[in-house]
């Protein structure tokens, strides 16, 4: 079933000159904190050995968000737990019970395939165009990413895209011609989105309800993401979506500098603007 469309936000209108760009942010817990979780090492690369004491346990790297370190498995590992929320609200929720759920997502380059990218015909600009919006109202869900260490952004990284909801406030959003309109209640808030770029070291939490883009992989190499919730199996329980229509929404790619092609001469695939 195609998502629902949401109504014009007159500043996002597709009759712009050109879309309303992100800035793009690194991913770090304290701005990723309104939500959900930045998944990110407590401690620099260098260090190789345990502490000699507990005294000498390193304060996390980002505290307040990261809980203090212990000792474990006979002092060679040192916990941080929880490095991230586990929610499920489905037991409060009129809904069917629910169960943890693992998959894997596959995730390819977007920059290859060239779904979601568009070119800007006056700057030569790459953009991801944000076209599609989801949330999970009852469960967190997080994407580790497998294979991938914070040495590999020269090759593969990937966008965290998010909106803050509208509180307490529904809009009416329509559905395919002739198939009338639903309301949908707390929808995200276009004119505040932010978009994020993580590091192959780190991991991400969507708290429940936060509205985020699908994952967005860019560089030379799929991804593989191991991704964690809570499903009862009834569609719009587990997931809902909405289409942004003709709000005009991109992430300006272009200072990445790893959309260049294939490695074989070809360039980034997309649709110009």
């Amino acid at each position: 079933m195609t998502p629902p469309t949401l109504p014009l936000v007159p500043s996002l209108s597709a009759s712009r000159q050109a879309p309303l760009l992100l800035p793009l942010e690194p991913l770090t817990p304290a701005a990723f904190s309104a939500f959900g979780t930045a998944i990110s090492p407590p401690f620099e690369p260098s260090l190789t050995t345990p502490p000699r004491s507990a005294a000498s346990i390193p304060v996390p790297l980002h505290a307040p968000h990261q809980p203090a370190p212990m000792f474990a498995n006979q002092n060679s590992a040192l916990k941080t737990s929880p490095i991230s929320q586990f929610t499920n609200n489905y037991p409060a929720a009129p809904a069917p019970a629910s169960q943890p759920q693992m998959s894997m997502f596959s995730c390819f380059p977007r920059n290859l395939s060239g779904i979601g990218i568009e070119t800007a015909p006056s700057s030569g600009e790459t953009i991801f165009r944000v076209s599609i919006l989801e949330r999970h109202p009852y469960t967190t869900q997080t994407f580790c990413p497998l294979g991938l260490s914070a040495a590999d952004s020269s090759s593969a990284v990937f966008l965290v895209v998010v909106a803050p909801s509208l509180p307490s406030s529904t809009t009416t959003a329509t559905l395919t011609p002739g198939a009338g309109a639903v309301t949908v209640a707390n929808p995200p808030d276009l004119t505040r989105l932010r978009a994020f770029i993580a590091r192959g070291d780190q991991a991400v939490t969507y708290a429940p309800g936060t509205w985020h883009a699908p994952m967005v992989v860019l560089g030379q190499r799929r991804v593989d993401f191991l991704v964690t919730q809570f499903v009862n199996g009834v569609a719009e329980d587990d997931c809902q979506e909405v289409l942004l229509g003709r709000n005009h929404v991109g992430v300006d790619l272009s200072r990445l500098g790893l959309l260049g092609g294939d490695g074989n001469g070809n360039k980034a695939r997309g649709p110009k603007l």
